[in-house]
């Protein structure tokens, strides 16, 4: 079994997330060879007769592409792993800006940049938007997550390597969240460092907005557990994948008009900076921008891009 991992735009945490296996790793590799990985090897190229290859980070240029078609051409089984290669992840939020605009800030515009920096002039363009993995070449299968948390990916690697099929919940965050839903009163959208919230009762009923009821689950909704709302880094639940009529933000605004008795309208004014609050994962998806309630075209098209 020869096993790949490549890198796209990302941060690494991905492959990272594997080494999280800790002693179980030895168990895999007894198995698989990893023959490709820039992360963890001196690897230039992918092989020829990869038998299963994890793609991470999203496709945000040229190199990018060149690299995710080679590894398909040369992989039998090619997964989406990670929510950027899945969905876009948070490179989609680079379609907000222009690539100069970008890369002077990185090279020149934080505080930890050095006066003397020059922006390079020799790294691969982007494309005219950024894409999931699936929306350029076939995918078999999407390990979502930023990253897969470690106890999923106990239950999925070994199978994958061993050639056998698991049961997964195709549940929410919502129904692994151990919280109840307590009284609504006088409710408004909070700011993330409003106040502390109370650990026993819903956070979206406290007025946080924890994107729970359209988040894909496998995390055991970790960061409710740790008193943070859900920023949706999972990606979109089953029901707004199939359903055509369901987003992202229109579900959370209905899910919040009906908690609170409120207008639609009404919740849509509480509402800020939709792009960084409802798609931070998702904006670079061609299934999500796809939709014809998305808001992800205007929100890109409003950014000037």
């Amino acid at each position: 079994m020869k096993i790949a991992i490549e890198e796209l735009a990302g941060c690494s945490g991905c492959t990272i997330s594997v080494l999280d296996l800790h002693e179980a790793l030895l168990d895999l590799v007894a198995q698989a060879d990893i023959v490709y990985s820039p992360v963890i090897m001196d690897a230039k190229e992918p092989p020829e007769g990869i038998d299963i290859a994890f793609v991470t980070g999203a496709v945000r240029n040229e190199e990018n592409e060149a690299r995710l078609r080679l590894l398909r051409k040369r992989a039998k089984t090619l997964i989406a792993f990670g929510t950027c290669a899945c969905y876009g992840g948070v490179s989609g939020l680079s379609m907000l800006g222009k690539q100069e605009d970008l890369f002077a800030c990185v090279y020149r515009g934080v505080e930890t940049a050095d006066e003397g920096n020059v922006v390079p002039t020799d790294v691969p363009p982007f494309l005219y938007r950024a894409f999931a993995v699936g929306d350029l070449v076939k995918v078999d299968y999407y390990v979502t997550g930023c990253p897969p948390k470690e106890k999923f990916l106990k239950e999925i690697l070994p199978a994958l390597v061993s050639g056998n099929r698991v049961e997964l919940s195709k549940k929410s965050v919502c129904s692994e969240c151990d919280r109840k839903m307590g009284d609504v009163k006088d409710w408004h959208l909070k700011r993330r460092y409003e106040g502390i919230p109370d650990r026993e009762h819903c956070l979206l009923g406290q007025g946080y907005l924890c994107l729970g009821p359209v988040t894909f689950g496998r995390c055991n909704a970790s960061c409710p557990h740790n008193n943070v709302p859900c920023h949706g880094c999972n990606g979109p639940s089953l029901d707004i994948l199939r359903e055509p009529c369901r987003d992202i933000y229109n579900m959370m605004v209905k899910r919040i008009a009906d908690l609170t008795d409120l207008p639609q309208k009404e919740v849509e004014k509480e509402v800020y900076d939709v792009a960084h609050t409802m798609y931070p994962f998702t904006i670079g998806s061609l299934i999500m921008e796809d939709k014809e309630i998305s808001k992800i075209r205007d929100l890109v098209k409003g950014a000037g891009n």
